[in-house]
């Protein structure tokens, strides 16, 4: 009996290996779509940092140094991210994504239970939904994933605590949005808390007691919700001060919004499979035809949930309609409408009031829940009719169940490649002098780098085109300091470099070389560029020097006032960046000796420190090549001295004659106080969660 209760947990955990088998047992890992760009490399720094026992404030590896806390994407903070801790990276990697689909099948079954529904409901729906559209189309959007697994978690705790008065469900409710929120991904989170406003204002009792059962119900997901927030202040601060900063702050335009709409043809796909054939990755004809007429592959690569589900939702909605089953087939047809976006009057009107959504498919999320909900009323419907006909559920449910496995797993088996880990540690012969040089430098990688007519357009090789050459941010997994790279949320100096290494050659070399690129990957021809003659060098097919490249630290004696400019002031010929910067107008009139001297030794620590010695030779500046932004602080022999900000991008510190100690430390703009904030509300949140179990414990030892 006790076995049969918990069928489910076993049932997760075959799944679960069925699906993923290969990078469990067999040495390979994921690599498709962003998890290669992106979402690898980043899990890579964090496992590194988590086992130095250190918190990444910073990353210096990309974008001349990015915040990495601050980017909610990290998950820094999110409890499942200790699997890297406790495991070595690349297989802590496969089981962070794993796991995921084992703790989404379990909350999607408790919900459906919760709902009143049987076992067998709950355990063919939840198939859907781990292994049918949204969820396992994901694994290459990490950070959807770690969102979306929360939404059952939530709507069943919540559901326990208002409809059977089970408190410590509100609780949960609070911790599991907490989850959500460190996941990473705000507009599938905020599709969350809209979703479980309308499940508890449905659940409520409007005719009663004069709408304050309404007003009880709203009152309490608001402070669920605001509690939440608080103890994940930590990083909802950091988080915001990034998207003060960011690029996108200004709005985005509504062809950007749309980018990724469903398409009205792929709605035969809720019924008809798409399959994903075992060659998807190296078959040529995938880009060409799999997607014909795109050019590039859709957000979502599948909304398919299964042969069975349209089907039973459809006997669900005919044979099972009330005011709390209404629901979901209003956030079906929502959701469905809002992902089909530009291609639907509707979405301009939704983006004219949410203007910061992107990708309208991100609403199929919507969409597919709900579908498999009325499915497994379908489902249970389905059961009925049969019992009433005399014939025992038992062996058609099961029946229903094994199709359904069956059925998704011949369509999505191979929707995620996979590689052997060795992969991610093959590099091109050219990069070979790069790799040896034990220097402390930078790398620039052209956007233009992988010769066109090299490689068979397929999917893997594609992703072998960026192995080979390290981008965008690959160089991370050796270590390599890179100008440019990819951020998940744009800020705007990662903008301004990235509109910089889009200028012609000439202008192009002159900020890498002030900001200590040594090395060049390129397949173009540089000699062509007559003015470059003497300032780079080929080194390889695929690689270029730079003759005198600049350090990462060093001290000029001379200052030219800048109180605004643009980077066209850092590109001009006649600035001489070896011997003065650009700086505030207060130090200008003070430093007006042109001076250059290498510093001694700059070390980089963990958890965002950086420590310079320097014997300066007269008073001076010292110039870091390390971008700036809110949140540095520098002290000089332990005396604090202001940051300063120069050359528009960087930042440094006056200096006086003599030796000197420097340590730069970056921690996020108020990051103490989001700590305290976070710790204060956890804090409260288990101290009235264990006050509140102890009293109901001892009211049950009165009773008996």
């Amino acid at each position: 009996m006790v076995f049969s209760r918990r069928i489910y947990i076993f049932f997760a955990l075959c799944l679960t290996i069925l699906f993923f088998h290969p990078v469990i047992f067999a040495g390979k890992t994921f690599f498709f779509r962003d998890t290669h760009r992106w979402f690898y490399p980043m899990k890579s720094f964090l496992a590194t940092s988590l086992q130095d026992i250190s918190i990444p404030f910073w990353c210096p590896n990309y974008f001349c140094g990015s915040p990495f806390l601050s980017d909610i994407q990290s998950g820094v903070f999110y409890p499942l991210s200790l699997i890297f801790y406790f495991l070595p990276f690349p297989f802590s990697y496969n089981i962070y994504v794993v796991c995921h689909f084992f703790f989404a099948y379990l909350f999607f079954y408790l919900f459906i239970r919760g709902l009143g529904l049987s076992t067998g409901a709950a355990l063919f729906a939840g198939v859907s939904y781990c292994f049918g559209g949204f969820i396992i189309a994901s694994v290459g959007m990490l950070n959807n994933l770690t969102v979306a697994i929360w939404l059952p978690a939530i709507l069943w705790s919540f559901q326990k605590a208002s409809d059977e008065g089970w408190t410590t469900g509100y609780f949960l409710t609070a911790l599991f949005l907490s989850m959500a929120i460190l996941g990473g991904e705000p507009q599938l989170f905020l599709m969350t808390v809209g979703l479980l406003f309308l499940f508890g204002m449905m659940r409520a009792s409007p005719w009663n007691s004069h709408g304050r059962s309404l007003l009880k119900t709203g009152l309490i997901l608001f402070g669920l919700i605001a509690l939440s927030g608080l103890m994940t202040a930590v990083q909802l601060g950091p988080t915001y001060t990034d998207y003060q900063y960011s690029a996108r702050l200004g709005g985005l335009t509504y062809q950007e919004v749309t980018k990724f709409s469903l398409e009205w043809g792929m709605l035969k796909h809720l019924i008809l499979p798409l399959h994903f054939d075992a060659d998807f990755a190296t078959n040529p004809d995938t880009l060409s035809r799999f997607f014909p007429g795109k050019g590039e592959m859709p957000w979502l690569l599948t909304i398919y949930p299964g042969l069975l589900i349209v089907p039973l939702a459809l006997v669900g909605v005919f044979h099972h309609f009330s005011r709390k089953f209404l629901l979901w087939p209003i956030i079906f047809l929502l959701g469905l409408t809002l992902a089909l976006g530009k291609y639907t009057p509707l979405y301009y009107l939704f983006y004219k009031v949410f203007p910061f959504f992107r990708f309208p498919e991100k609403f199929m999320f919507l969409a597919g829940f709900s579908l498999l909900v009325m499915s497994a009323y379908g489902f249970d419907r389905l059961m009925s009719l049969l019992k009433g006909r005399g014939i025992p559920p038992l062996l058609p449910g099961t029946l229903l169940i094994l199709v359904l496995v069956l059925d998704l797993y011949g369509a999505h088996g191979n929707l995620n490649p996979v590689v052997r880990s060795s992969f991610y540690q093959y590099h091109h012969p050219a990069l070979k002098p790069v790799l040896e040089d034990p220097g402390t430098f930078r790398i620039y990688v052209d956007p233009k780098a992988i010769p066109q007519a090299s490689v068979q357009d397929t999917v893997l090789n594609h992703h072998i085109a960026w192995q080979m050459l390290l981008m965008p941010n690959l160089a991370l997994l050796d270590g390599l300091y890179q100008a440019g790279g990819k951020s998940g949320l744009e800020l705007r100096y990662q903008y301004l470099i990235t509109e910089i290494l889009l200028k012609p050659w000439p202008e192009r070399i002159r900020f890498l070389r002030l900001a200590n690129v040594k090395y060049i990957f390129t397949s173009q021809d540089l000699a062509q560029h007559h003015e470059l003659k003497d300032v780079v060098e080929k080194i390889s097919p695929l690689v270029y020097r730079l003759k005198e490249p600049l350090p990462r630290a060093w001290l000029v004696g001379r200052v030219h006032p800048l109180a605004r400019g643009t980077v066209e002031t850092l590109l001009r010929p006649s600035f001489d960046p070896v011997s003065s910067v650009y700086g505030r107008p207060r130090l200008a009139r003070k430093y007006k000796r042109p001076f250059f001297q290498n510093v001694d030794d700059i070390q980089y620590g963990h958890g965002g420190q950086i420590e310079i010695e320097v014997t300066a030779q007269e008073p001076s500046i010292l110039l870091l090549t390390e971008s700036a932004y809110p949140g540095w602080r520098v002290y000089v022999d332990g005396s604090e001295r202001p940051c300063l900000w120069l050359n528009l991008l960087f930042q440094g510190v006056e200096v006086e004659k003599g030796k000197h100690h420097i340590r730069f430390v970056f921690r996020p703009k108020g990051f103490n106080l989001y700590l305290a904030v976070t710790f204060v509300s956890l804090g409260l949140f288990f101290f009235v969660w264990f006050c509140i179990w102890r009293s109901g414990k001892k009211k049950d030892q009165m009773l008996t």
